[in-house]
């Protein structure tokens, strides 16, 4: 795979999140707080979408730079952590990131009738600035792979 190829399939997870974004909007009222049953399952549901965009593209970086991501009961955590550790994501991304991987895993054992606007908030209100340094921090770890050209490219296939 080449960078551009990379940075294809990047920016095609990223119009993909930008649509979960557009009906997660289609949803939200503003000064609202109480929602019904099904929306907060459908706020809930974007809300994790969003984060499995995220994986997504942390996942292709990864098999990209020809990183294992082991099938192991911490895998989604361990993702995060060796994104962290080869610089794709900075350090204060790292802690929000680690949150919304937290609801992730609520949301996929929880029930929808336990889902409670207050633990959604501010997940909701901190959504847009995660997603802008969340793309900001691809585009320049993208961009850095494709300024260090093809012998930067063997290199990082030698690091394995």
């Amino acid at each position: 795979m080449t960078s551009q190829r990379l940075k294809d399939c990047c920016e095609a997870e990223f119009e993909n999140i930008d649509t979960v974004i557009s009906e997660l909007s289609s949803i939200l009222k503003a000064g609202e707080s109480d929602y019904s049953v099904a929306e907060l399952a459908a706020i809930a549901t974007f809300i994790h979408n969003c984060y499995n965009g995220i994986e997504n593209i942390l996942k292709r970086i990864l098999s990209f730079r020809r990183m294992a991501i082991k099938d192991t009961p911490t895998w989604h955590k361990d993702l995060v952590k060796q994104s962290l550790d080869i610089g794709v994501i900075p350090n204060d991304l790292y802690d929000t990131l680690i949150n919304y991987l937290s609801f992730r895993h609520f949301f996929v054992h929880a029930y929808s009738f336990s889902l409670r606007w207050e633990d959604l908030n501010p997940l909701v209100e901190g959504l847009e600035k995660t997603l802008v340094d969340f793309k900001s921090a691809i585009h320049s770890y993208i961009d850095k792979l494709e300024s260090e050209g093809v012998q930067g490219l063997r290199e990082l296939k030698n690091q394995k």
